[in-house]
């Protein structure tokens, strides 16, 4: 092989790697992960707009806010369930919610509220009473510990007949007309629920 040919391929090899590498870095920098939501929560910094009118911030401010928040979702909706149910007892995601204005948190709710989670609450209502019962006792007990269980206390405060009138009606007919304040609260639960669903809880002896 001559050195204009070995040249050549040299060159040829070192593009395929740049190549290789580039994609590598730029679907690791897209990867979705808890600890990048977590990061992109921080690096926001969200002030607490959850007290006062929306109209006593600048235009700029709000819209910069919501464009963060739209990048915070659109991360947080690839996560799996059980990604999520990290990120849910890492308490971050509430955290930032309860800093939102009435408006944000609406348009948050919205926002992580997708064809993933609307998919759930057709498995689960679609189950009879019983076993509905059965999942929710299961995902109460796997919520006992840590954020989880802040979550039930903050759920259980919001609405303390939260658990019978999931088990009885399901939670479509109750999601559609809660505020935004419970719809969040209710996540960590659903997401509790739908690891149970999908068969990603660990077995609870007893039950």
């Amino acid at each position: 092989m001559n050195s204009g040919n070995l040249l050549r391929g040299t060159i040829l090899l070192g593009l395929i790697w740049a190549v290789v590498w580039g994609i590598t870095s730029w679907s690791g920098s897209r990867k979705a992960t808890p600890a990048k939501v977590s990061g992109m929560i921080r690096e926001a910094e969200f002030e607490n707009w959850a007290v006062g009118e929306i109209t006593s911030h600048s235009e700029s401010r709000s819209e910069q806010r919501i464009e963060r928040i739209d990048e915070i979702a659109g991360t947080l909706n690839r996560l799996d369930l059980r990604q999520r149910k990290e990120l849910d007892e890492k308490g971050d995601v509430i955290g930032m919610f309860f800093r939102f204005s009435k408006e944000e948190k609406l348009h948050f709710v919205n926002l992580i509220f997708n064809e993933n989670m609307e998919r759930l609450m057709k498995s689960f209502d679609e189950m009879p009473p019983e076993e509905r019962q059965k999942m929710v006792e299961r995902s109460v007990q796997d919520m006992k510990d840590g954020k989880g269980a802040e979550a039930l206390a903050r759920l259980k405060e919001e609405d303390p007949e939260i658990l019978k009138v999931v088990i009885s009606k399901g939670f479509s007919s109750y999601y559609q007309g809660a505020s935004a304040d419970i719809k969040m609260s209710l996540l960590p639960f659903m997401d509790a629920v739908g690891e149970i669903v999908q068969g990603f809880a660990k077995p609870k002896v007893g039950l």
